[in-house]
C-alpha cells in the first residue's frame, strides 16, 4: 500500500521489516529443510520464535502507526477493505489463484531443468 500511494519505503522501520520478512522465510525454509531430514534443531526453533516476537513488536509499535500517520484516507479506507475481504473468505490473496499456490519445498538444485544432479 505504501509503494501503491507513493509513500516513503526509504524509511528504515520499512526496510527493517521487509528484511525481517526474508530472514524469518528463510529460517522456516531452513525448519522445513531439518524436518524433511528428521534433524529439527532446537537453535532454529528458538531463533524463529525470538524473530518473530520482536517483528511483532516493530510493526505494532512502530510500522503499523507509520503507515496510519503516513498514507491518505483513501488510502487506509483500500488497506482496510483488502483486510476485510482477506479475514472474510478463503484463506487466500483474492487475486491469488489459488490452485497455484504449493506449500511444498522449494526445489533443488537441477530441478527447474527436470531433475536433480545424478
Amino acid at each position: 500500500m505504501m509503494a501503491r500511494y507513493k509513500g516513503d519505503l526509504s524509511r528504515q522501520p520499512l526496510l527493517e521489516m521487509l528484511e525481517d520478512h526474508a530472514r524469518i522465510r528463510g529460517l522456516v525454509m531452513q525448519l522445513s529443510g531439518e524436518a524433511i531430514a528428521g534433524n529439527v534443531r532446537l537453535e532454529t526453533l528458538h531463533e524463529i520464535a525470538e524473530r518473530l516476537e520482536a517483528h511483532i513488536r516493530l510493526e505494532e509499535r512502530v510500522v503499523f502507526p507509520l503507515i496510519e500517520q503516513s498514507l491518505s484516507e483513501a488510502a487506509l479506507m483500500e488497506l482496510a477493505a483488502r483486510l476485510e475481504v482477506k479475514e472474510a473468505g478463503p484463506r487466500v490473496e483474492p487475486w491469488v489463484s489459488a490452485q497455484e499456490l504449493s506449500y511444498a519445498p522449494w526445489p533443488g538444485p537441477g530441478d527447474s531443468e527436470g531433475g536433480g544432479y545424478d
